[in-house]
């Protein structure tokens, strides 16, 4: 029996999803500078036969991410819709992690070269803080965050984008573009998604305890 399994035993009905993409913004900050991209992958995982979700980001065009320049603005926007087809809602979340241009996660330790502070100094994100929540404050500045929906969501509807753009600062250097450029070769958002049975807790704070428990595996 799995780990999310053991917990949930004791509860009839619950049923779990967890959704693998790599929904990638590799963005090469430069000012005459090209940097390759992986294209958005949407699919869907379903571990049960009731429960089904999909991550999409209907704004972001892989074109948008390539010849950027400070003061730029990146459209991104991840959200999740309830595909169930028997009436099942749902509470949903997002995790992201920062990796570089290859896909190796940056570090949380702020005396490493590939600080993902660092990064986030250099790039601002339009967080939608009033629909979503960080499923756990020590995750704020993170290289891996969970973030929560904050509402039941109900078959055929959508969340509201996490966020809805990512913006190269106007104030980045040539030092800045340098190390961006030369060591991390670029930066990736790789989203993964998650669904839990919406009955099967009482609160969001219930559910975001599952959340965790099935999208930090």
């Amino acid at each position: 029996m799995t780990k999310t399994a053991n917990i949930f035993k004791n509860k009839k009905h619950v049923v779990l999803l967890t959704m693998l993409l790599a929904l990638v913004v590799a963005s090469g900050l430069t000012m005459a500078y090209l940097f390759t991209k992986t294209d958005p992958v949407t699919n869907e995982f379903t571990f049960a036969e009731n429960i089904k979700a999909e991550l999409e980001e209907p704004g972001w065009d892989p074109e948008n991410a390539t010849n950027l320049v400070p003061g730029m603005d990146i459209p991104k926007d991840p959200q999740i819709t309830n595909t169930s087809e028997n009436e099942i809602s749902e509470w949903v979340g997002i995790r992201l992690v920062f990796t570089n241009g290859e896909g190796t996660p940056l570090s949380n330790t702020a005396t490493d070269k590939n600080y993902v502070g660092t990064l986030l100094d250099l790039i601002t994100i339009d967080w939608n803080t009033t629909d979503w929540q960080l499923a756990d404050t020590a995750m704020a500045g993170k290289v891996e965050q969970v973030w929560a929906y904050k509402y039941e969501l109900a078959p055929g509807d959508t969340t509201s984008p996490l966020f809805t753009q990512v913006t190269i600062k106007d104030s980045v250097t040539p030092e800045q573009q340098e190390w961006l450029r030369d060591y991390l070769k670029g930066f990736n958002i790789v989203l993964e998604g998650g669904a839990v049975q919406y009955e099967a807790f009482d609160t969001l704070n219930d559910a975001v305890v599952a959340l965790l428990e099935l999208l930090l595996v």
